[in-house]
């Protein structure tokens, strides 16, 4: 009997989105240090990096963004269609990007949660993984939240994003909502993002 070869794993872009104006930090908060060193941007990096092995951009708002947070040439870079559309446009470029460049789906998390782990992330993986066609996102735990902003979104669902791009709102939170997804739980303290220069501290717990 010859042995059937085995179905290669669904391709996964790796998409950090750091095309935030930082206007309540006062300051970019990808080029924030982060307690393990680096910066908030070569953190988050890394982290996608260790996850995403075929390929991992960066999502900007403009090459004027690219150039202010310094960001190495070695690493992709996309830039929104249009400026001041919030995170959905970023994620619906890297979904035309993904679709064009022949992955199955996307990866995303934002540049400025700074306790997330990479076990974090495969758990993500793993999830979507048993249903590479639909949509997975973290749950925040203890209050539940959605996190559309940390997960998976298959290539099939690009239209959807841009009738939220389209929308007055703009919201993946308010369309994801009503819509078919599955959800990883993960911690309030994992999913806790920075805003502010008051959300520095305490020190971050990075065990």
């Amino acid at each position: 009997m010859i042995a059937m070869p085995h179905a290669a794993p669904p391709r996964l872009l790796g998409v950090l989105l750091a095309g935030g104006l930082s206007s309540r930090m006062g300051t970019p908060k990808a080029l924030l240090p982060h307690p393990s060193g680096g910066t908030f941007l070569t953190h988050s990096l890394q982290r996608l990096q260790s996850v995403c092995a075929d390929e991992v951009v960066v999502s900007l708002a403009s090459e004027d963004h690219r150039e202010q947070l310094r960001l190495p040439s070695s690493v992709p870079a996309l830039f929104d269609a249009q400026p001041a559309m919030g995170p959905a446009m970023g994620v619906w470029v890297a979904l035309q990007h993904a679709a064009s460049n022949g992955d199955d789906g996307c990866l995303f998390t934002p540049v400025d949660l700074p306790n997330l782990l990479v076990d974090d992330l495969l758990t993500l993986v793993r999830a979507w993984r048993e249903s590479p066609r639909q949509i997975v996102l973290a749950q925040q735990e203890d209050p539940e939240r959605l996190q559309p902003l940390v997960g998976i979104y298959p290539v099939g669902c690009v239209q959807q994003i841009q009738r939220v791009v389209e929308s007055d709102h703009r919201s993946l939170y308010r369309s994801l909502r009503s819509n078919d997804h599955r959800t990883v739980a993960i911690s309030r303290e994992r999913l806790r993002n920075v805003n502010t220069p008051a959300d520095l501290g305490p020190p971050f717990d990075n065990t």
